[in-house]
């Protein structure tokens, strides 16, 4: 679904405990503080061969999986049923836009129309900026997910982001992309309306820190090619300016003032990704802090409850970005670093905290589910039976065990917008609690 990002952590229907985080249909892994859309990560990861987002939400499922482990006792019926879990959740049978995972279908695939190539895990931040673009514009398309880090398809030349336009034809690079489209679809909301919106795109390279990498997981953050962070003195300057130049124009929190614009396209994945790594690399660094970064924060709180396509489809969560950081990769030359303790990396509200405007992004996307639970709960009914196949194959629940205990998690994420009301015996609860663990790893 967002995405986020997990956004970011990428779970196939052959392996679900191979990560990539957010955003659901037109968009991935997420990072976020919300326990709903932490378990909206893991599941959307977990379907994304039949889901357009690369990203869900990890902390629901750790949530559930106390709450099966210690609440559900007691004698009790089976889970509803799929049939019934359907009727509940009418965004689980509606057709959806055609996300490819072309890991899992190698084969060149027939394309119809506008076809986004973007980068399976939710990883890649210049993939998170046109997938923005593309759902802030609310456009018809296509999704083929490409695996830059693993089985990348023959067939398919080049980086992701890629777009291939409804001729035929194909482009690259994020920032052109996000330029061409308001030709193309000139009917949609303009993102790049002025010479002020292409000044404020190239602050990003004359603010943030120089001499550091680009990767995916790890953007930003290291120099050279040591495995050591930035010093702090350098991010809070990057902060410092970041908050100065959305001062510039003071009309409204974007960047551009009152209008969302390509810059916010442009500077979301890397600002997301500060804002959730960070503070796993200096012990109270928050760029979420609006008492250091007022203008910063209302930012932050303005992408999450002012556009939609960002709070509830695209962003990745906290858990996603701290598990990736702690992968040894290009950002880190190979080494993992050493992080701050989860305790004092996760402090109890920051801006921007919410599951964001899940009704209005739901409102012309009918295979949208209304709220982050529901469409988490919607994610286990759709992809069912590749859901249970895998975590059979894992070990993580027996062949008789995991259908009525997917049903019970789909049933509790329902249970906490009060749709459903439920007591289990033990073994049906420490069945749900299993399968809330497996989707969570």
């Amino acid at each position: 679904f967002g995405s986020s990002s997990y956004q970011k952590l990428q779970v196939d229907v052959q392996s679900v405990s191979s990560w990539v985080m957010a955003d659901c249909p037109g968009g991935m892994a997420r990072p976020r503080n919300t326990p709903q859309l932490g378990l909206l990560l893991c599941l959307v990861l977990v379907g994304l061969w039949l889901h357009p987002s690369p990203f869900l939400f990890v902390g629901e499922l750790t949530c559930l999986q106390r709450r099966c482990a210690t609440t559900l006792h007691g004698q009790c019926e089976e889970a509803p049923s799929w049939r019934v879990l359907e009727e509940r959740l009418p965004s689980a049978t509606c057709l959806e836009p055609r996300v490819i995972d072309s890991a899992l279908q190698p084969k060149r695939p027939k394309l119809n129309g506008l076809t986004l190539f973007r980068e399976r895990n939710g990883w890649c931040p210049y993939s998170e900026r046109v997938w923005l673009a593309f759902e802030a514009k609310s456009l018809v398309y296509e999704t083929v997910l490409i695996d830059n880090m693993g089985s990348r398809p023959t067939w398919f030349n080049g980086q992701t982001p890629q777009v291939r336009w409804e001729d035929g034809s194909t482009q690259g690079e994020s920032n052109d992309i996000i330029r061409k489209l308001d030709t193309k679809y000139p009917d949609t909301p303009k993102l790049w309306y002025s010479e002020e919106v292409t000044s404020l795109v190239d602050d990003f390279k004359r603010i943030f820190p120089k001499g550091t990498r680009p990767s995916s997981r790890a953007a930003f953050l290291f120099k050279g090619w040591g495995a050591t962070p930035v010093p702090r003195a350098e991010f809070e300057a990057t902060l410092d300016g970041v908050n100065d130049l959305l001062g510039q124009y003071d009309d409204g929190p974007f960047f551009h003032g009152e209008r969302f614009s390509a810059a916010d396209c442009v500077w979301a994945p890397f600002l997301e990704r500060y804002s959730y790594q960070l503070p796993c690399l200096h012990a109270g660094l928050q760029p979420r802090d609006s008492s250091r970064w007022p203008r910063l924060g209302a930012w932050y709180e303005a992408m999450m409850q002012l556009v939609p396509a960002y709070g509830a489809r695209v962003q990745g969560d906290d858990v996603s970005w701290r598990r990736v950081l702690q992968q040894a990769g290009f950002g880190n030359a190979g080494i993992a670093p050493q992080l701050v303790s989860e305790g004092d990396s996760a402090p109890p509200h920051l801006a921007g905290s919410g599951d964001g405007d899940w009704a209005s992004f739901a409102e012309s996307r009918p295979y949208v589910a209304r709220t982050a639970c529901e469409e988490a709960a919607a994610r286990i009914v759709r992809n069912r039976a590749a859901i249970a196949a895998d975590a059979v194959k894992q070990g993580a629940l027996q062949q008789g065990m995991v259908d009525n205990a997917l049903r019970h998690v789909a049933e509790l994420l329902l249970q906490d917008h009060g749709d459903v009301g439920a007591k289990c015996t033990d073994p049906a609860g420490a069945a749900a609690a299993a399968a809330a663990a497996y989707l969570d790893e």
